[in-house]
């Protein structure tokens, strides 16, 4: 800028608040000029500060134990390091390179020293081989040492976060999923039965059909270019209209796209976890940015912070590590202010930022620096320096150490802001409510009138009113009502689309469905004793006209409207679909409901006599998951009983003191006192294996470290029970690693006890 002839200082701000130039002049008397913020800096007015408080870095072999245990491991960063031996891809050297854990780290050097060579091509695709088992050949090296130290490895570049216009920082950074999932909370909504991908712009149903959901329209040119132009079905807004009728706060799905990343968090200041998330791409800096833009429109910085965004915003265990190359191209004084600070807080929380770099502000606050040179191709290649700012400055070899040695005299110097990990955590204690209490807690009207809801106000799932008679399900209910009497518990119409009745006598399956969701049919589904009616009989009693047959019905079919399943425990499901009263307000579907009742009535009696006719799994479930009582209608079940018994054997001998829980109807549990809830699940519902869920804390395991122990496992992040689940699937336990599933459990063991730790368990 010192260089040029005449500035020409865009802005004031970034995205909408910038577009206007607020200043021109040269470089002199831009620095005078008041309203400019590049000129703030260039006249140290503003300035990025060289840090006082840098973490310190120590040695293993200065004196510090490298043998920590793993708690004071993870509360200091002293003594844990990763070291990469022979590196010599491209002009490296056979050099060795060390880099301390939970630091910050610039790796300086002229162009063509080896910096990439080392972090790019050796570095970064070694660990994300080990690691993450990315197909990746990293350069020549002879080996990298402490890598079981390190958890996760990212490559945080300034490649675009998509191709495809429906890509943009709502989606890529999550927080899209948590405001679909709330719109799908709303009692417009639920009344019209709307799930979270009703709200997506991707699939059908909510989306607008003319445009795919894009906003706009592509029109192919002869002999020219594509033009895209905004669709005139939806005016560019990418939904229906019957999706942009549910609104929160009065602004529809598309309003939010439409808003910045500062007005989206007034909107949703009462909503913690998607507040939360708004938050963190404003503290990279992207508070201008609107939340649906696409995302080839950003540039390689905004896209870059994207990717911080939506890293900060995840749980960390504080072992990861991110390597950036040349961040700060494109980069402002300002935002890259803001971006040390992303930087130094993803550092605060334990884990390792290496970037390769050549702005002096970055280096000169790093924890530590190794500079590559001290020349270029053959000149380079070696480590010139390594260490904090000011001892690389004292380097008289480093070209780095001289430009340094100027900017750390020049200052200023500050103390940088600390990120505290834990206050934050503990501050965002109610970051898991999703819906405001006063919308979440709203009366919906079928918990209001549910009568009235399901045979008066009843909507299907687009919005549109019912078309089948309400009176033909009050009809139904009311015959069924008055022929059981106390036989039968009242119906329940307390659900948004189905009424029940059922026993009054809780191990009884219900007797009576309605499903009421359909737009001309209502379908009734009732139970009765295996074998008590039959299907042509049925038909006949009922005399219902197939769907061809009633001409004045919009609808086709030449299938029976009564069909004859059957279902668990003897019982058989008998399906009658309906549209209107007349058509079974006849002697013949009268006489079927009481023959229905009376049959289900004697049924409950038999139960109420023999409770292990409903539930044999809770009188006798040891028999139950050996004999496979559940897939006795199966055929070729590919486990046996005595496997079952086995794997549990070789649990209980990994882990004295699990017990065994056989009153389950899909799974045989193991739990242990020192944990709440359960320890595993062996899940026998499948006639093709068995499989093992166990629930883990957060990236303690590794595909690598449980590949080993079957043919088949997964590890499922962040899944429904607060963590992560591993699953096994196996035949038999030859299939097993008996050694490696032996380790799994013991370290599984120590980890499920610190997560779900139950209240006065011992520590294991």
């Amino acid at each position: 800028i010192d260089h040029a002839d005449r500035v020409l200082d865009f802005g004031p701000g970034a995205g909408v608040d910038g577009g206007r130039i607020v200043a021109s002049a040269e470089p002199g008397r831009l620095r005078r000029t008041g309203n400019s913020l590049t000129g703030k800096y260039l006249s140290g007015k503003e300035a990025i500060a060289v840090p006082t408080n840098r973490r310190p870095v120590k040695r293993a072999g200065a004196g510090e134990r490298s043998d920590l245990d793993a708690e004071e491991s993870e509360q200091r960063c002293e003594g844990r390091w990763l070291t990469v031996f022979g590196a010599r891809h491209h002009n490296l050297k056979n050099v060795d390179v060390e880099l301390p854990l939970g630091r910050f780290i610039v790796v300086t050097g002229v162009s063509g020293s080896g910096k990439s060579s080392l972090v790019t091509e050796i570095l970064y695709p070694a660990l994300a081989h080990r690691i993450h088992r990315a197909r990746l050949t990293p350069g020549a090296h002879e080996s990298i040492r402490g890598i079981e130290l390190v958890d996760k490895v990212i490559n945080v570049d300034q490649q675009a976060i998509g191709s495809s216009p429906a890509s943009n920082p709502a989606t890529y950074t999550g927080v899209f999923d948590l405001i679909r999932e709330l719109y799908s909370r709303l009692p417009d909504s639920r009344v019209r039965g709307y799930s979270p991908e009703r709200f997506s712009f991707n699939r059908p149903g909510g989306r607008c059909e003319a445009c795919n959901g894009n906003g706009e329209v592509c029109i192919e040119m002869h002999f020219l270019p594509d033009v895209w132009v905004t669709c005139e079905e939806c005016d560019g807004r990418r939904y229906n209209n019957e999706t942009l009728g549910v609104r929160y706060r009065d602004k529809s799905i598309a309003d939010v796209l439409s808003m910045r990343v500062s007005e989206a968090l007034k909107h949703f200041e009462a909503v913690p976890k998607v507040r939360r998330m708004l938050q963190t791409l404003a503290d990279v800096g992207l508070d201008y940015v609107q939340l649906g833009q696409s995302a080839p429109t950003l540039s390689g910085g905004e896209a870059q912070r994207v990717k911080l965004a939506s890293e900060l915003g995840r749980p960390t265990t504080g072992k990861t590590i991110y390597i950036l190359d040349e961040p700060t191209t494109g980069l402002h004084f300002h935002d890259l202010r803001k971006l040390l600070g992303v930087l130094n807080r993803l550092v605060d929380a334990g884990n390792t930022v290496i970037c390769i770099e050549h702005n002096l502000d970055v280096i000169k606050t790093a924890d530590w620096v190794i500079d590559l040179g001290p020349e270029a191709g053959d000149g380079g290649g070696e480590v010139v320096a390594a260490g904090a700012p000011e001892s690389v400055a004292a380097c008289p070899e480093s070209h780095t150490g001289r430009m340094l040695a100027e900017v750390l005299s020049a200052g200023p110097y500050a103390e940088r802001p600390v990120f505290d990990a834990k206050a934050q955590a503990a501050a965002e204690l109610d970051g898991e409510r999703l819906v405001p209490n006063d919308i979440g807690d709203a009366v919906m009207p079928w918990q209001r009138d549910g009568r009235a809801w399901h045979t008066r106000d009843r909507v299907d799932r687009q919005g549109r009113a019912i078309r089948w008679e309400g009176e033909a399900l009050e009809f139904v209910v009311d015959q069924i009502v008055d022929l059981g009497g106390d036989r039968l518990a009242g119906a329940d119409w307390n659900h948004q689309a189905r009424v029940e009745i059922t026993s009054p006598r809780s191990k009884v399956p219900w007797f009576f469905h309605a499903l009421t969701g359909g737009e001309w049919l209502l379908d009734l589904t009732f139970r009765a004793p295996r074998g008590r009616f039959r299907q042509e009989q049925l038909e006949d009693m009922l005399g219902l006209k197939t769907l061809d047959e009633r001409t004045d019905l919009p609808i086709y079919g030449q299938w029976s409207r009564v069909t004859i399943r059957r279902a668990m425990a003897g019982l058989d499901r008998i399906r009658v679909m309906v549209h209107d009263k007349a058509e079974i307000d006849t002697a013949g579907f009268r006489r079927f409901l009481r023959q229905a009742v009376l049959a289900y009535s004697e049924y409950s009696s038999e139960l109420q006599e023999d409770p292990s006719k409903a539930e044999p799994w809770k009188t006798d479930g040891k028999q139950w998951h050996l004999q496979q009582r559940r897939m006795t209608r199966r055929q070729g079940i590919a486990w046996q009983g005595t496997t079952l018994l086995q794997v549990i054997g070789a649990m209980q001998k990994a882990v004295p003191g699990l017990e065994v829980e056989w009153n389950h109807k899909i799974a045989v549990v193991m739990s242990h006192k020192d944990v709440t809830g359960w320890w595993c699940r062996i899940v026998t519902a499948f006639a093709e294996h068995i499989q093992l869920e166990f629930r883990s804390r957060p990236n303690q395991f590794t595909p690598a470290m449980v590949d080993r122990i079957g043919p088949w496992n997964e590890i499922k992040r962040s899944g429904r029970l607060g963590g992560d689940e591993v699953r096994f699937r196996f035949e038999d336990m030859k299939q097993i690693d008996a050694r490696a599933l032996s380790t799994f459990l013991k370290a599984y063991h120590l980890g499920v006890c610190q997560a779900f730790r139950s209240e006065g368990g011992r520590r294991s």
